[in-house]
This record gives C-alpha cells, sequence and structure tokens, in this order.
C-alpha cells in the first residue's frame, strides 16, 4: 500500500501520511478509514492546537515507519539512524525542533492502537481517539517548553555534584521534560491504560541486562557498562510515566505505591519511589513556567538519588574518578 492523501477535513492543518506502505494493508485500510471516518485525525490536530494554536508553526506526520521519516527530517545517514527501542519498549512519538521555530510532530501509526485485547470496534475507536489525544498533547508539550527555553537543553548544565553525578544529567534532563508533560498531558488526556505496565516489562528488561553484562565484563567491560547504565536509564524512564500518572491523579504523597506492584518492585523500587516520585513532584506541568534554576536543583538532587539508588539498591556500581577515568562492579550474580 503506498502513502496516502491526508484526510481533508485535517488537510489544512499540515497532516502528512507517510510510509503507509510498511504496514500491514488491512491495518493500513483501517486507520485510514478512523482517521477519516471517525474524526481521529481531528482529535490529533485538536490536541496539537490546545498549545500551539498557529497551524504554520508546526508539521504533524503519522508514519508507518518513524525512523525512516525521523532519518529523512534530520538527514541522518545509516551509521545515525533513529532508534525507537528503549528498553522493553519503543518510542510511539517525537517532536523535531526546526531552525526556523516551527516543529515537526512524528507520530507513529502503530502507537495509535490500544496495548490490550479490546471486545468491540466502538471500544477501540474510543481507546485510539484516547491515545490520540494523549500522543498529540504531549508531543505538543515539548515544543512549548523549547519556545519557552525550559527543555532539558536549557538547565542540564546547571547540575552540581560530582562528576559520577553529572554524568547523569543529560538522561535525567529528559525525563524531567517528560515528567512535566505527561503529567500536564494526564490532567487534560489520560489514557486508557497504566503505565505500572511498562514499569513491570521495564524491571524485567533491567534484570536481564544487569545479569547478562555482568557476564559480558570479562571480555567487553566497555559493552557490560554501557548495557547496564543504559537499563537502568530505561527503568527510569518508566518510573516517571508512572510518577507523573499518578501526579496527574494526586497520589504522589509519602508511603503512596500504585495499586498493582508489579513483580521486581519490591526488591528494585520500592526503597526508592518516595525520594524518588516526591522530588519529581517538585516540578510544575509544562502548561506552568519554571526558572532553569528550579528544574536544575530537582535535576541536581535527582542525580544523587540514581547514582546512590543505582549503586545501594540495584547492585550497579558506576563511578567516575578525579582523573575521568572510570570503574563499574556487579554486586550481584543473578539479578
Amino acid at each position: 500500500m503506498t502513502d496516502q492523501n491526508p484526510p481533508e477535513t485535517a488537510a489544512e492543518y499540515r497532516l502528512d501520511l507517510q510510509h503507509f506502505d510498511q504496514l500491514d494493508d488491512e491495518f493500513a485500510t483501517a486507520l485510514l478509514n478512523i482517521l477519516s471516518q471517525t474524526g481521529l485525525a481531528n482529535t490529533l490536530v485538536d490536541g496539537i492546537r490546545l498549545h500551539l494554536p498557529d497551524p504554520d508553526t508546526w508539521r504533524l506526520t503519522i508514519s508507518g515507519d518513524v525512523v525512516a521519516s525521523v532519518n529523512a527530517i534530520e538527514q541522518r545517514d545509516a551509521a545515525n539512524s533513529y532508534t525507537l527501542e528503549r528498553g522493553a519498549g519503543q518510542v510511539g512519538a517525537r517532536t523535531i525542533n526546526s531552525e526556523d521555530g516551527t516543529y515537526d510532530i512524528i507520530i507513529g501509526a502503530w502507537s495509535l492502537m490500544p496495548p490490550f485485547e479490546v471486545s468491540s470496534s466502538d471500544e477501540l475507536i474510543s481507546c485510539m481517539h484516547a491515545i490520540g489525544a494523549h500522543l498529540a498533547i504531549h508531543e505538543s508539550g515539548h515544543a512549548i517548553l523549547h519556545q519557552r527555553r525550559e527543555d532539558s537543553e536549557a538547565f542540564q548544565d546547571r547540575t552540581t555534584g560530582t562528576k559520577t553525578e553529572r554524568a547523569w544529567r543529560k538522561h535525567l534532563a529528559a525525563h524531567i521534560d517528560d515528567f512535566r508533560i505527561e503529567t500536564m498531558t494526564n490532567r487534560i488526556a489520560s489514557l486508557p491504560s497504566s503505565n505500572v505496565d511498562n514499569l513491570g516489562d521495564a524491571l524485567g528488561h533491567m534484570r536481564s541486562q544487569l545479569t547478562e553484562s555482568n557476564t559480558l565484563r570479562l571480555s567487553d567491560g566497555e559493552a557490560a557498562t554501557y548495557r547496564s547504565s543504559t537499563a537502568i536509564n530505561d527503568l527510569i524512564r518508566a518510573m516517571t510515566y508512572l510518577a507523573a500518572e499518578m501526579t496527574a491523579r494526586g497520589e504522589v504523597t509519602t508511603g503512596a505505591r500504585p495499586e498493582q506492584l508489579p513483580a521486581g518492585w519490591n526488591e528494585y523500587v520500592e526503597d526508592v519511589w518516595d525520594a524518588w516520585a516526591l522530588n519529581l513532584n517538585r516540578l510544575k506541568p509544562a502548561d506552568q513556567p519554571m526558572t532553569p534554576d528550579e528544574i536544575a536543583a530537582v535535576l541536581s538532587d535527582l542525580c544523587k538519588i540514581v547514582v546512590l539508588w543505582s549503586q545501594a539498591i540495584v547492585g550497579y556500581h558506576y563511578e567516575i574518578h578525579d582523573d575521568d577515568s572510570w570503574t563499574a562492579t556487579w554486586s550481584r550474580v543473578n539479578y
């Protein structure tokens, strides 16, 4: 199936459909019908216009191949291709800042589908509208943080702490952006599923990666360190999304926990959750301004928390020394 023209109702808002030939024909046809006949295209457009009312400032693409779409816009070559994988999960959408002050928002066609089985076409359509609204508002959140100069680039290098703590600053700054955006988005358009499931998947992925790294370190310490640090960061991302979901519902207080705890929670998350969630809760939603110094203060504390948690609870000790050399040790045989 080749690329299609966007639904007429959304054409004026620069909505494009790309790489639908990469999708299963049946799914591509059904998605086109849902976009045009049930108003899903307008739901996406309305979500973006909530914070970006000027249609000349953004372009929306629904893509059957997000990697190809992002690579084309950012002019990436094969050696620097965009990746979707984030631990056990995948990125569903991306916002790209252009030099002219406009934004390209790319949403993966598959990401509009619910992550669970539905009982009827009506339920499917309802879920797709809820997911679409959430994705569109979330991506517009990246744009408004950038417009106000409050995104990660504005505050990540203002952090204080040891070299080991500051090594986490770029990763955690991105999570801060997502927390503020997700808190805002969940208050407007919540998802039909909970991030608890994603956290459970991320916990399982981290445990397997750390166990494998503990063997890999004997032959390739650098690769083992990269694998472990990446898996921990992926778990932190899932913890951040869950914290934002609970914050939006007013459920982040000392001792508050999600109703269902995934496997591994008590071993790896329980003792850090209050510190992580309550410190994130110091941040304002993305539609409320903060100064870069205010955000950097939270980031500095989060960097300290992650280092202590990784070393004392997770059992992975990564450290950068004064001479910029680094060491990594794993305190468990199996995780």
